[in-house]
């Protein structure tokens, strides 16, 4: 009994989870600022949109799965719902995939259909009340025809109304949807018919391909783990609201894999054992599915380091010249970057830091130092030409790890990283020594600092994201050996 009781709590919370992070997803997780108070509006909204409904999908077990139901009783829920499920599915990309065209989004001066589903939540919430205190209610067949209808509206009303997608999208985001249903009906129906309740949790699984598509895969301007290497100034792309979303993501999909794999557990045949106890009763496996899921969708989405928003290429610097230092844990970063146009040397700024593995956030601080003297411009001319005339090889740019490193990066535009130092025994040319330092040398003005975080805590912050490669949209590729940015 207490397995039971354990494995029905794991399916209702990952339900609830699954519900708020589709209620709150179309609100908060855009890729724009959004106010803090929009949380509110979710947390306000989420018990009469979707906690009601919830809650009778817990209890209606008692209804149709306790002794006292009839096997007709069984059968004709079975129907309903089997039937109402299925054509809800079939039918919501009829009505959701033409563009702009969204009936939730687009009759907002009718109140037919608000007041058709505040008296679906009063009948869900009466009926609830009835199962709850006497473990039967007249309301309880109402309800359960009901159900798939009002799902299928407030589906629509949480989707995007810019929504463009495939009918097999619209389906998946509907079952995504529907989800929650399930997860919470099968905590509830553990106590009567456990087979069919994990066979119930079990099918949550068909929420994968939405929880892929929308949730997991990045976007092409940042994913749910880098919203957390989000700048915290004034000039950070998200919220504290986005960050509570990714997390809320990240936990949802954690008890999500560990419902799934539970249900999977549970259903395995009972001679199946382990030490002389039962597989099937086993749970540990299932948080280690979760863990190993959350581990590899971490290190997919944190390297490189990149900071969640795009930036113009048009004003990249033509000369990067980067000096790491390593000590035990301690890093200092300084870079120096030259600009100009038309491959004249004009401008340098600089920037570096000082940072330690196992923080969340360090400091960065910049500067420009205004006019290039001609003198230096034609030191930078030197050097940009004398890479140009050299065979250029491959050089592999990969996070610091020896416990001392003194190593020194090169980058001219259009061309791959040269490294030299500690980290392949080739020592930099003098030229780049020197250049550095007489850049370095020079006054500075329009100093700024800014507060940068990494969420592998420090292990993720590589050279190129001290030569600049901080945003979603600086790309680099795997040659099989390390990464190569140009």
């Amino acid at each position: 009994m207490k397995l039971r009781i354990w494995t029905a709590i794991i399916y209702v919370s990952a339900g609830i989870a699954c519900s708020f992070l589709m209620s709150s997803r179309n609100f908060v997780m855009e890729l724009s600022p959004v106010s803090n108070s929009r949380w509110r509006d979710v947390f306000l909204a989420w018990p009469f949109v979707s906690g009601i409904l919830l809650l009778f999908a817990f209890l209606y077990p008692r209804f149709v799965l306790a002794e006292s139901s009839t096997r007709m009783l069984r059968v004709s829920a079975a129907l309903i719902n089997g039937v109402g499920l299925v054509g809800a599915a079939a039918a919501f990309p009829m009505v959701a995939l033409p563009f702009r065209t969204n009936p939730l989004h687009d009759n907002n001066n009718s109140i037919v259909l608000p007041v058709a589903l505040f008296s679906a939540l009063c009948i869900f919430l009466v009926s609830s009340i009835l199962l709850l205190a006497k473990g039967r209610s007249s309301l309880a067949m109402l309800a359960s025809l009901l159900v798939w209808p009002y799902s299928f509206c407030v589906a629509l009303g949480l989707l995007d109304r810019y929504f463009q997608g495939t009918s097999f999208q619209a389906i998946c985001y509907f079952f995504f949807f529907v989800t929650p249903l399930l997860l919470v009906f099968a905590g509830g129906a553990i106590l009567y018919k456990p087979v069919l309740a994990h066979a119930i949790a079990l099918s949550a699984f068909v929420s994968a391909p939405w929880m892929w598509r929308y949730v997991i895969e990045d976007s092409g301007l940042g994913n749910v783990w880098t919203v957390f290497n989000d700048p915290g100034d004034e000039f950070a792309r998200f919220s504290y609201s986005q960050r509570v979303s990714a997390a809320l993501a990240i936990v949802a999909i954690a008890l999500l894999c560990v419902a799934v794999a539970i249900a999977a557990l549970r259903l395995l045949p009972s001679n199946w054992r382990i030490r002389n106890l039962r597989l099937r009763d086993r749970t540990w496996p299932a948080f280690a599915v979760a863990v190993i899921v959350l581990a590899v969708w971490f290190s997919e989405d944190v390297m490189p380091y990149r900071i969640p928003g795009a930036v113009d290429y048009s004003s990249w610097p033509m000369l990067q010249i980067l000096h790491v230092q390593k000590h035990g844990l301690k890093f200092h970063d300084r870079c120096v970057r030259v600009s100009g146009r038309e491959g004249q040397p004009q401008t340098v700024s600089f920037t570096e830091d000082d940072r330690r593995l196992f923080e969340y956030r360090f400091q960065q601080r910049g500067a420009s130092g205004g006019q290039l003297a001609k003198p230096l411009v034609e030191q930078v001319k030197s050097l940009l030409g004398a890479e140009a005339r050299r065979q250029e090889t491959l050089d592999l740019v990969e996070p610091v790890r020896a416990w001392n490193a003194d190593n020194w990066y090169l980058l001219k535009e259009g061309h791959s990283v040269k490294i030299y130092g500690s980290v392949n025994g080739v020592s930099p040319p003098p030229e780049i020594v020197h250049l550095f330092q007489d850049l370095n040398a020079l006054p500075r003005s329009s100093h700024y600092q800014a507060e940068l975080r990494d969420v592998c805590m420090g292990f993720c912050f590589d050279p190129l994201s001290a030569m600049g490669f901080l945003y979603a949209n600086h790309r680099c590729f795997n040659n099989g050996h390390g990464l190569v940015c140009r």
